[in-house]
């Protein structure tokens, strides 16, 4: 397990809120362009039925992460798949947009949501798309026993990988930042001024990236950490699929409650 305590600059509590939207705006960007969660689409599909609801928690949502292309994905099987947002610092201005484009099928929680602590209210898969990494074994622990204690089931997806080759690209996303930065609407002035006048927001990011990476759980690693929870009665699925970015891997972890029958 690991054993380093870095963390990313935009989940720290002091990171201005305009310098961690636009962190988590370009980084939706870069899920949503290269269609990056597209392969674990299937299994969502699969829990959904197997725990029979049409409803979807999203921890950790960033600007919203994967779903507003996921959920069209989603409803040409599944016509009432609903999803609430939520996060620690929850980007209230990004999903005002995400929640008027999908015509109300994508709601949000606008008060800060614990991951290891849901509120009972919120009843539905759990998913967790580029955010486990973010929590330290102890506290990635308590997600999984809450949503254990719950009788729920979760989904934890991640493409960031603990390897050199990951990290050394990393080292290339100034210039992705740079090259990208119009493409990302709506076009902002707080965008530009710190993406390409002064530039914090491509270093913080190359920042944050080395930490994801050299933070990400491995395969290995997940199934440790369901080995430390009370869990009996629950069935974990760990493992690797491949994305629609040539030498990406999207890291998963799912687990839901073994009594329950296939609708």
């Amino acid at each position: 397990m690991r054993q380093y305590h870095f963390h990313e600059i935009a989940n720290k509590r002091w990171c201005p809120d305009v310098f961690r939207n636009l962190i988590t705006d370009i980084l939706q960007f870069t899920v949503m362009r290269f269609r990056i969660y597209e392969s674990v689409i299937p299994f969502i599909k699969e829990i959904m039925r197997y725990m029979k609801t049409t409803r979807i928690i999203d921890l950790c949502s960033g600007s919203s992460g994967p779903w507003s292309q996921m959920l069209a994905q989603l409803q040409r099987s599944e016509k009432f798949v609903s999803v609430t947002l939520t996060d620690k610092y929850p980007n209230v201005q990004a999903f005002e947009k995400i929640k008027a484009r999908s015509g109300g099928k994508i709601q949000y929680i606008a008060e800060e949501v614990n991951a290891t602590n849901v509120p009972a209210h919120l009843k539905g898969v759990r998913t967790v798309f580029s955010g486990f990494h973010h929590f330290e074994p102890d506290e990635a622990r308590k997600i999984l026993q809450n949503t254990v204690s719950s009788r729920s089931a979760i989904g934890v997806f991640d493409y960031t990988e603990k390897s050199l080759d990951k990290i050394a690209c990393a080292f290339f996303l100034p210039l992705f930042v740079f090259l990208t930065t119009a493409f990302i609407k709506p076009l902002t002035l707080k965008r530009i001024f710190w993406v390409n006048i002064i530039p914090i927001i491509p270093l913080l990011l190359t920042y944050d990236a080395v930490i994801s990476s050299l933070t990400t759980y491995s395969v290995k690693e997940l199934k440790e950490l369901v080995k430390g929870i009370d869990s009996e009665g629950y069935v974990w699925e760990i493992g690797q699929v491949p994305s629609n970015l040539r030498s990406v891997r999207v890291t998963y972890l799912i687990g839901f409650p073994k009594d329950l029958q296939y609708a």
